[in-house]
C-alpha cells in the first residue's frame, strides 16, 4: 500500500471517529436552544433548537458518505474512452491505477466534509458554552481552513491527472 493511500484511509476513518465525537459532546454540552447568529456585541440573533442540529449533522454525514461513496463505486464502470481526462491516452493504459486515484479523490472528498463537519459542531458547541463570555471573532480561523481544506481536495486530482501514471511510483 502506498503512503498515499494510506493517509486517505487513515484520513476518512479519523474524520468519522472526530465527526462522531463532535457530534455527541457537542450535543451534551449544547443548551436547549442554541445560538448560531451573533451580532457585533456578541448578542446572540438567532437560535436553533439542538436536536434540530443534531439531526441535520446526522443527515449531512449520512448523505455525504453514501452519495459520494456511490458516485465512487460508479466511476469504475464507465467505459475507458468515455472518460474526460488529460492524457487519456496514457492513462487508458493505466486504468487499475486511474481507478485508485478517483477512489483516494472521492475518500479524501467525504473526510473532507467529515473534518468540517466536525470542527463546525466543535466550534458551536464552544460558542454556547455558558462558563464563558460569547467571543465568535476567537474561532475565525474555521472559515479559511474549510477553504483551504476543500481547495486543496478538490485541485488533488486534476493535478495528479495531470502527472504521468508512473510518477508517483
Amino acid at each position: 500500500m502506498k503512503a498515499g493511500t494510506f493517509f486517505v484511509r487513515v484520513w476518512r476513518i479519523l474524520s468519522i471517529a472526530g465527526f462522531l465525537f463532535a457530534l455527541f459532546s457537542s450535543y451534551i454540552s449544547y443548551p436547549d436552544e442554541v445560538n448560531v447568529r451573533f451580532d457585533d456585541q456578541n448578542h446572540s440573533l438567532q437560535t436553533i433548537n439542538r436536536e434540530t442540529i443534531f439531526y441535520i449533522a446526522i443527515a449531512i454525514f449520512l448523505i455525504n458518505n453514501t452519495l459520494v461513496n456511490a458516485v465512487a463505486r460508479l466511476f469504475l464502470r464507465v467505459p475507458t474512452p468515455q472518460l474526460l481526462v488529460p492524457n487519456q491516452a496514457i492513462w487508458a493504459n493505466h486504468r487499475p491505477k486511474l481507478n485508485v486515484l478517483f477512489k483516494e479523490w472521492f475518500s479524501m472528498i467525504i473526510a473532507s466534509i467529515n473534518t468540517i463537519l466536525g470542527l463546525g459542531l466543535l466550534v458551536l458547541s464552544f460558542l454556547n458554552r455558558s462558563d464563558r463570555p460569547i467571543r465568535y471573532i476567537e474561532y475565525a480561523w474555521l472559515l479559511p481552513l474549510t477553504t483551504v481544506i476543500l481547495i486543496a481536495v478538490l485541485a488533488w486530482l486534476p493535478i495528479r491527472l495531470f502527472m504521468k501514471p508512473g510518477d508517483d511510483d
